[in-house]
């Protein structure tokens, strides 16, 4: 991702600088687990993704590994497929807050016309059963409907919360305003089949997939310039 300059707002000069952070099984983006690097998943992000996947039908989803996007309004992600997780089977949980997206749907492979969604804050994306392992990207980033302005619940901050995580209105104010010029995405993911434990470090099924052993099998030059392509058919679409 392309990240700007750090914008200094109230001594928070990280802000401009976040892209990607992962949780729990440190995957980012080299898409290894490890029972080493394992860390205990946050309870109040397990028990929604709980609420989410039994609500549409996967009662024994266990949230393992998180990983969160942050984007910029020049911000994109290239066309890819979450394949690294040694359990296909359970859905793949997405969150969106922020300003909105246009998502591409693709198939499983890469000759298929993607199919182009808009996100807006407060939207989940459940990616399971055939639609677990599709291409997809995010090529654009939009002001949220109405001018780009929050919801009311990004906007001001919580009248409750939980007394061992105050959030002070000074730090809340960082948070919205860059809220008004971003996208936090965040996934959630279950790795391993009922049952199954962690691979040790080393274990080849700890590794990331190969080209000749993952699911989706492409050269370098083919993805870039099949990334290319999505960017121009987008721009045509959000052009008519």
């Amino acid at each position: 991702m392309r990240v700007p300059p750090p914008t200094i707002i109230n001594g928070f000069s990280f802000i401009g600088r976040m892209g990607l952070m992962d949780n729990t099984s440190h995957s980012s983006c080299l898409q290894k687990y490890y029972k080493e690097h394992q860390s205990p998943f946050p309870v109040d992000l397990a028990e929604l993704s709980h609420c989410v996947s039994l609500a549409c039908g996967f009662p024994g989803f266990k949230a393992e590994a998180g990983i969160l996007n942050y984007y910029h309004m020049d911000s994109s992600l290239g066309i890819h497929v979450d394949e690294s997780e040694l359990d296909h089977s359970s859905p793949l949980l997405s969150f969106s807050f922020g300003q909105s997206s246009i998502f591409l749907l693709g198939g499983l492979s890469r000759d298929v016309s993607p199919t182009p969604m808009m996100m807006h804050s407060g939207d989940i994306m459940v990616m399971s059963g055939a639609s677990r392992l599709l291409y997809h990207a995010v090529p654009r980033i939009l002001r949220h409907p109405g001018g780009g302005i929050l919801p009311p619940c990004l906007s001001a901050p919580p009248s409750t919360d939980d007394p061992n995580q105050l959030c002070s209105p000074s730090d809340w104010e960082v948070c919205e305003l860059y809220m008004q010029f971003s996208r936090i995405n965040m996934t959630v993911r279950q790795v391993l089949e009922a049952g199954g434990s962690f691979p040790e470090e080393g274990d080849k099924m700890g590794k990331r997939m190969t080209q000749g052993d993952s699911y989706h099998s492409v050269d370098i030059e083919t993805q870039e310039a099949e990334e290319q392509g999505l960017t121009k058919r987008i721009r045509t679409v959000t052009q008519d």
